[in-house]
C-alpha cells in the first residue's frame, strides 16, 4: 500500500491526500477527481487521477521519485 500523491500547484511542493492505495488498483482505477486539503498553503485543491501518484516511501523520496516520472 502506498500514499496518494498531488503536487500542490502554489508551492510545487508534493502533498500527501491522506488516502492510501496498492499501486496496481490506482493504475487500474477509472479516471476520477477529488479534493485534498493541502497543508502548505491551507487551501482546498481539486485534482484528477492523472494529476496524482502512490507513494510507498519517505515523503522526500517520493518527491524525487515524482520528478523522474515527470522529466
Amino acid at each position: 500500500m502506498g500514499m496518494i500523491m498531488i503536487r500542490c500547484p502554489e508551492t510545487g511542493r508534493a502533498i500527501s491526500t491522506g488516502r492510501y492505495v496498492a499501486p496496481a488498483t490506482f493504475r487500474s482505477t477509472p479516471v476520477f477527481f477529488s479534493r485534498t486539503h493541502c497543508p502548505l498553503c491551507h487551501v482546498m485543491h481539486e485534482w484528477f487521477a492523472k494529476d496524482a501518484w502512490v507513494c510507498d516511501s519517505e515523503h522526500s523520496e517520493c518527491e524525487a521519485v515524482r520528478e523522474r516520472q515527470v522529466a
